[in-house]
């Protein structure tokens, strides 16, 4: 069996270690990108993947160029799989496969399609999402419903750890779906677009700190930006990123900061906000222990606007 699979980021790497024990593998991604602090060029996960276990690949930055699309025509391909690609493929493309172009979508369609489902769930307060595999389509995300999955949200869950839950249920998933496809043995349901909601591309707005708000609101931000980047706030003419927090029944005033006790809190709306795990500008993520052995915080300090 020959897939292709088409793919950005790491999102997809349990997918391809599944598909590359079954199959006859090519994976397209996209040239090499800058990374980090110094923005140094770094190769995209998929190619990393395909060095180290000597798989055939190709890297474009328009996967719907003729020889590109030559290429794969070449391979005679069964299936596409797409997982977080970031580049539309067109219809003479999609038409390719012997069976389908399969999409792994980290939400539960037609909610969340675009570009940042995973994040903007969380920052949304859903209580679950999860995994739908669908058949690739030209218009973004719309394709039909060939399997599904649902992964629950609670209020400690973070963006770092959902991705990689969802990454691994998504691998699995796509298995039973090329399987069933094979076996003739599935039932594709068609989305009601008038159900679908759309997940925006992330902007530095939205992982900018936001205390004017109610403690569960604030929470789910910094939830969705967790482990990384980080939700940044300005204090004393420097950024930081708070890293972790939970829910604490401190009382501090809103859009404040203050310690007590060796402790780190951030005043909301409501309830205030233990932060756990905080990074300076230019340093490493560190405890709010270790934080407040260097830094000095008094009661009760504003945060500074941007």
């Amino acid at each position: 069996m020959n897939i292709v699979f088409f793919g950005s980021d790491s999102f997809g790497i349990p997918a391809l270690e599944r598909l590359n024990s079954i199959s006859n593998l090519l994976i397209i991604t996209e040239h090499d990108k800058p990374a980090g602090r110094g923005r140094k060029i770094f190769p995209l996960p998929p190619k990393i993947y395909a060095l180290k276990n000597n798989v055939n690949f190709l890297e474009t930055n328009n996967c719907n160029e003729d020889t590109i699309i030559e290429k794969i025509n070449n391979f005679k391909p069964d299936f596409f799989v797409v997982a977080s690609f970031g580049q539309l493929l067109k219809e003479v493309i999609l038409s390719l496969p012997k069976y389908l172009p399969l999409n792994i979508h980290p939400s539960l369609l037609p909610k969340y399609r675009g570009a940042a489902p995973i994040r903007r769930a969380i920052m949304n307060g859903e209580n679950e999402t999860g995994i739908s595999i669908i058949k690739m389509e030209k218009k973004l995300d719309a394709g039909g419903i060939i399997l599904q999955k649902k992964v629950q949200i609670d209020d400690d869950t973070i963006y770092t750890d959902l991705f990689k839950t969802l990454s691994i249920s998504g691998a699995e998933l796509l298995l039973k779906a090329i399987y069933s496809i094979i076996k003739d043995n599935y039932k594709m349901k068609i989305q009601d677009d008038s159900c679908a909601t759309y997940a925006e591309k992330i902007t530095r707005a939205d992982y900018t700190l936001n205390a004017n708000r109610d403690s569960k609101s604030v929470l789910r931000q910094i939830n969705a930006f967790s482990e990384r980047p980080g939700t940044r706030f300005k204090l004393g003419g420097q950024y930081f990123k708070i890293i972790r927090a939970i829910h604490s029944n401190v009382s501090l005033p809103k859009n404040t900061i203050g310690a007590i006790k060796k402790h780190l809190y951030l005043g909301t709306k409501t309830n205030s906000l233990e932060i756990l795990k905080i990074q300076p500008s230019g340093k490493s993520v560190m405890d709010s222990k270790a934080f407040l052995n260097g830094y000095r915080i008094d009661h009760n300090i504003k945060l500074e606007e941007e």
